[in-house]
């Protein structure tokens, strides 16, 4: 899952950047300082409950079989994610054995299975909304009892469940047993019985990313510990890092306890609490780091003023939103998750979807930082709040004078209480002498106590010693009578040597006769070998010779054909040579024509240009014509000696192929003399080979009989050994432990009369010491009580003391409230002096403009824009001496 989609995952992930884009942040991250946010690590608080998980291999196939498999004491849960990678649908069984000797109550809590679906990032998000929508609780779905050594199916539904070729499916089952219980995921045809199945099915290698097996924390709850404060800015909590928060570890029972890690934290739910603290709102956002991620996280809100929280709200990522998944190719993708206040603690619950990728954060960012108007409304009522806070410290102050006035009597009554209460103390002290007094004694009766357990001590080592001298004696009774068992052990060794010795004699005797026999069945078969071997090379030679006169006949025909074949090419030859002498011929008197034509014409250049070209025309006709005439008298010739050549060959081959006919019939037929001779040669070999292995299976069944026969003597003697080595030491435990019990039984009458002596000294004691101490306590019952008595009397004052400081807070109180009233009613009057103005503002505006139209579009003088300013201030006096505090104080009072 973490990072291991591979190349299944490809086309989805390419298609998916189209689908996400960037558009799920409403606000630009880059621009509020995103990589300056303060960390906020979380830590964990606790883990519990175990947890099977079963993700390897991830892709299942050629053949189905047991994917994961461990052992759950307790609360437990199982955690399955796989494809199937064969071409038939398969389903996923969860088979429990009890592998105890006593029955095993199992209670089965909740049961969540995915849809099956080639979409990985599907599956992954529907069992992560499941798992919020139905919360693990205590309500149980069903129960039952497994057998001693039996096994039974849980979550049926499965059976009836399909899982296509490549198609994801994932689940998770919540229980509890009474015993420890072997757990086995499998996945297996549809048609097979689950149960009978887990009996022979294979075990499957774990791939390379190792995400099975069983850890330990299956709930897990983390903490921030630095609470946020929302005038720092922003910050953020990572989680899914294996640093703040780290991976589990356990082993993997299918692989000898080999160490695993879950690498994502997959199969485990998370409680995560965030407190904060401040005044101003802040927004909470989901931020993927690792890649794609598809989930659902559920946010629940503890307001300040609240012990539980109120507000719950569940968010999902990806699917209902139109995306296939959040944060691919990008660190910047978030996803609003609310608004809140400081001093408000969020919990965040959710379990890492399958298919998606970790680290994971979710940011805090303070409304003024996200929202830059929210900062200007501030501002804007900031003079009216400095302004309301004023008249409320002059408030708070007279009110502090009164209580001033009414702390000196509160200060005084106090130290009326206070002598009261030293009054109190002494009585105490006096008790507590009681106490110390007794607590006196306690000692000196402890330090008798040690005393006597040192006198008992001794005893005790005096008893020890004993028994240490008996159990030396007996330690050397135990070494004569190992002796004397060496001894007879070495006697017994003496006879198994010489047993062995003889059995060895026998042993190179029976060896000896197979070697004879070994050494007559090769000779045999050499004889006979050697017999084949002339037959065979008597076949050769003859064989040889008529090859060699086939071979003689062959070459004669064929030294013939080649003469007459040379004879042919000789004669092709000659006719090519004449051809080729008449056409030179015809070309020397064409060119020599051609000379003396030229010359005569350049004797006659005079002579006009036409008769000139003329003759070199005729001379050229006469010089091709030449030359066609001896190129067809060539290739005549060339025509005739070809054919005649290729007769010859043709004849040749002929020869040539009956020859090589014969010559194949006679090799063929040595070659079925010379295997006829290999088999009676093969024969022979394999019947002395046989005769050699029945001599050996002779001999090695001798061996083995006489291997028998020592083994079962070396039994009897190490049983005989064995029976008196263990006699001798069950007599010597009888002794040993006789020795001791009698020991014990002396030092324990010890035991007891010198505690029934310390008791009744002890009894003694206590009795006069319980009289003193009851004198003494009546003597400080009787001052307590006195100063009990002026200690209520003290109270009494006092009680009247705190009931004036009640009446006068609440006073304090409705100063207070009439100070929140005066500072409310001056943000009224503010917002109606802002609401006046803008009035005013639109007034002014619709009087010019009335103005203007009046006045065909004439500006006003600045004169006339004084005099309109005038009338607005007053206007504007008229409305700020609409009400003053002073009114509004009396409205209240």
């Amino acid at each position: 899952m973490l990072f291991k989609k591979s190349y299944k995952l490809a086309t989805m992930l390419a298609v998916m950047g189209v689908l996400t884009g960037h558009a799920a942040s409403d606000i630009d991250f880059n621009s509020i300082g995103y990589f300056s946010f303060t960390p906020l690590p979380a830590q964990l608080e606790s883990q519990k409950d175990t947890l099977l998980l079963s993700d390897s291999p991830e892709y299942v196939g050629p053949v189905g079989g047991v994917l994961s498999a461990g052992s759950i004491n307790g609360k437990g849960r199982i955690y399955f994610y796989h494809v199937n990678e064969m071409a038939e649908p398969h389903k996923i069984a969860i088979v429990l054995e009890n592998t105890g000797d006593a029955p095993n109550g199992v209670a089965i809590f909740r049961e969540l299975k995915s849809i099956a679906t080639p979409d990985y990032f599907a599956a992954g998000r529907d069992l992560s909304r499941k798992e919020l929508e139905q919360p693990l609780s205590d309500r149980q779905l069903y129960s039952f009892v497994i057998p001693p050594k039996s096994r039974q199916l849980v979550f049926t539904d499965l059976e009836h469940t399909p899982i296509p070729k490549d198609a994801l499916f994932t689940g998770i089952v919540d229980l509890q047993t009474s015993a420890p219980v072997f757990a086995r995921v499998m996945m297996i045809p549809m048609s097979l019985n689950s149960i009978e199945a887990s009996y022979w099915v294979n075990n499957l290698p774990i791939d390379h990313v190792r995400l099975r097996g069983t850890f330990t924390g299956a709930e897990r709850k983390m903490a921030v510990s630095k609470e946020y404060n929302t005038t720092l800015g922003g910050a953020y909590v990572e989680l899914g890092n294996d640093r703040e928060d780290r991976f589990v570890e356990g082993v993997d029972e299918m692989d000898n306890k080999a160490y695993v890690k879950d690498s994502g934290n997959y199969g485990i739910s998370y409680t995560v609490k965030i407190p904060t603290s401040g005044e101003d709102p802040f927004r909470l956002y989901f931020n993927p780091l690792g890649g794609g991620y598809s989930g659902s996280f559920t946010v629940k809100a503890q307001r300040r003023w609240q012990k539980v929280p109120s507000e719950s709200m569940t968010y999902h990522v990806g699917g209902d939103d139109g995306l296939m998944a959040l944060g691919h190719n990008t660190v910047m993708d978030s996803r609003y998750m609310g608004n809140y206040y400081g001093g408000d603690t969020l919990t965040i619950e959710f379990m890492p979807a399958g298919a998606s990728n970790l680290p994971i954060r979710f940011l805090l960012v303070p409304e003024a930082l996200a929202n830059p108007q929210y900062a200007r409304v501030l501002a804007t009522n900031e003079a009216g709040q400095r302004a309301l806070e004023a008249e409320a410290q002059k408030e708070a102050a007279e009110a502090a004078k009164k209580v001033a006035i009414e702390e000196k009597y509160v200060a005084a009554k106090a130290q009326k209480e206070e002598q009261a209460h030293q009054l109190a103390e002494q009585a105490k002290l006096a008790a507590e002498k009681a106490a110390a007094a007794h607590k006196a004694a306690q000692a000196r009766q402890a330090e008798l106590d040690k005393r006597e357990a040192e006198e008992q001590a001794k005893i005790k080592a005096k008893a020890d010693a004993a028994a240490e001298k008996a159990r030396a004696k007996a330690e050397a009774e135990r070494q004569l009578a190992e002796q004397k068992a060496k001894a007879d052990a070495d006697k017994a060794e003496a006879a198994r040597i010489a047993a062995e010795q003889k059995a060895k004699a026998d042993a190179d005797k029976a060896e000896a006769a197979r070697l004879a026999a070994e050494a007559k069945a090769k000779e045999d078969a050499r004889i006979a070998a050697a017999k084949a071997e002339q037959q065979r090379i008597a076949a050769e030679q003859a064989a040889r010779e008529k090859a060699q006169r086939e071979q003689a006949a062959r070459e004669a025909a064929e030294k013939k054909a080649q003469e007459y074949a040379a004879k042919l090419e000789a004669q092709r030859l000659e006719a090519q040579r004449k051809a080729e002498e008449e056409r030179i011929a015809a070309e020397q008197r064409a060119e020599a024509a051609r000379i003396e034509a030229e010359r005569k014409a350049a004797e006659q250049a005079a002579k006009t240009e036409a008769e000139r070209q003329e003759a070199a025309r005729k001379a050229e006709a006469a010089r091709q014509e030449a030359l066609r005439k001896a190129e067809i008298a060539r290739q005549e010739a060339a025509r005739k000696a070809e054919e005649e050549r290729l007769a010859a060959i043709a004849k040749a081959q002929e020869e040539m192929r009956k020859a090589e006919e014969a010559r194949q019939r006679e090799e063929a037929r040595r070659a079925e003399e010379a295997r006829q001779a290999e088999a009676a040669r093969l024969a022979a070999i394999a019947k002395a080979q046989e005769e050699a292995r029945k001599a050996e299976e002779r001999r090695i069944a001798e061996e083995a009989k006489r291997a028998e026969e020592a083994r079962r003597a070396e039994e009897a003697r190490r049983a005989e050994e064995a029976r008196k080595a263990e006699a001798a030491r069950i007599a010597e435990s009888e002794r040993i432990a006789e020795a001791a019990r009698l020991a014990e039984e002396a030092r324990i009458r010890e035991e007891n009369r010198i505690a029934e002596a310390a008791r009744k000294a002890e009894r003694e004691r206590i009795a006069k010491e319980q009289a003193e101490a009851a004198r003494k306590a009546e003597e400080a019952r009787q001052l307590a009580e006195k100063r009990y008595r002026e200690y209520e009397i003290a109270q009494a004052q006092a009680k009247e003391a705190r009931r004036r400081a009640e009446i006068q807070r609440e006073a304090q109180k409705k100063a207070a409230q009439r100070a929140e009233e005066i500072r409310l009613a001056a943000q009224r009057q503010i917002i109606a002096k802002r609401n006046a103005e803008i009035a005013r503002q639109k007034i002014a505006e619709e009087r010019e403009a009335a103005r203007i139209a009046a006045q065909g579009g004439k500006r006003r003088s600045f004169a006339e824009l004084d005099d309109v300013n005038t009338n607005v201030d007053q206007e504007q006096d008229n409305a700020q001496e609409a009400v003053s505090i002073e009114q509004l104080t009396r409205r209240q009072n």
